[in-house]
């Protein structure tokens, strides 16, 4: 690496909604001739993720502690530490101009070891609410890059939006009445068992009311031979994925999505304008993914279940009004592309860019 070349270390682990961004974030900056080292965990899936994008990773031995038990728990202090000494080595050997938290509990030890050094900290919070590890962290950070909108007066809150693959495309539904709906089903990178059980009794259900012709893609996961099984006994085309690795496609086949919460999620169906039926998934940590989904219920950009009511009588109903009733497609589409975020790596590239040079 040049020796005046600047630096920035990104922190994330675990989940696709904290690596996704953090790896569109660093593309750009590598454009811009910024180096880039990672910190992540050895069996995290950031590290096939880097490996396809061609970003070096180093490691640091921390893992999540909610829900983990009691043992966990009294372990913990020693983990840290050792997580912490970890990153200090790792960082100062690196010497980054300033460093970047995507969240997640990677980002703890790795942040506290970036404030030691007195590195500069930027942090990048998905949700509409913070999570664990950003919640601590924002006290300390230099700089606080929202993904959802925050009220906050604080100059150093900024809300630029997630990154995501598709924040600049420009495509827009089209809602002339056709004899077709294309039904876009998306349980998340593992699936959910629930979507799998109740959305093809739903739709059997509804089937002899149409009066148009129902296609649907399910993403169904690690559970995708019950919607297999179920979808057999349904006189629709149907085709279940265990997982869909190219996204734009079905993105702009789709007529209506329903979908979890995830703010990665959320963020791609605003930059479609896809009609959305939303199931937060009630476990996720404090219940972010329903804040995130009743953000957009709040502005008419989407219509949220929650897990409790997402019965087969109850989505088919539902179901049936977006199928017969374009002006709602239309009305909820337009309201979720209102919210979208342009350009938000850019924006997000630049803030960074200005404050290390």
């Amino acid at each position: 690496m040049e020796i005046n070349k600047k630096r920035v270390m990104i922190f994330a682990a675990g989940t696709g909604g904290h690596i996704y961004p953090g790896i569109s974030i660093a593309k750009e900056l590598i454009k811009n001739n910024i180096g880039i080292l990672w910190i992540g965990t050895k069996n995290g899936m950031e590290n096939n993720i880097l490996l396809e994008n061609k970003i070096s990773i180093k490691h640091v031995n921390f893992s999540g502690v909610r829900g983990k038990g009691i043992f966990t728990l009294i372990k913990l202090p020693f983990k840290l530490m050792v997580s912490i000494v970890q990153a200090l080595i790792i960082i100062k050997k690196y010497n980054p101009d300033l460093v970047l938290s995507m969240g997640g509990y990677i980002s703890f030890p790795c942040c506290i070891a970036s404030f030691i050094l007195r590195k500069k900290i930027f942090i990048h919070e998905q949700n509409i609410i913070f999570g664990l590890a950003n919640k601590i962290i924002q006290y300390f950070s230099k700089k606080v890059l929202l993904g959802m909108p925050l009220k906050c007066e604080n100059k150093k809150y900024k809300y630029l939006g997630n990154p995501t693959r598709y924040e600049n495309i420009n495509i827009k539904k089209n809602f002339e009445k056709n004899k077709n709906i294309n039904l876009l089903i998306l349980g998340g990178s593992l699936g959910a068992k629930i979507f799998n059980e109740v959305i093809p009794q739903s739709i059997y259900s509804l089937r002899k009311t149409l009066d148009c012709e129902l296609n649907v893609i399910h993403q169904a996961g690690k559970t995708s031979i019950i919607a297999e099984s179920q979808y057999k006994n349904i006189d629709i085309k149907s085709e279940v994925k265990e997982y869909i690795h190219s996204m734009k496609e079905v993105y702009e086949w789709c007529d209506i999505i329903i979908c979890r919460g995830g703010a990665i999620t959320i963020s791609e169906i605003m930059a479609f304008g896809i009609p959305a039926i939303i199931v937060p998934y009630p476990y996720a940590s404090d219940n972010h993914q329903m804040k995130n989904s009743r953000y957009l219920e709040s502005k008419d950009a989407a219509i949220v279940i929650d897990q409790i009511s997402f019965t087969e009588n109850n989505l088919s109903k539902i179901l049936m009004s977006l199928i017969e009733n374009i002006k709602i497609r239309k009305s909820l589409s337009e309201n979720i592309l209102k919210l979208k975020k342009k350009a938000a790596t850019k924006n997000i590239c630049d803030q960074i860019i200005e404050e290390i040079n």
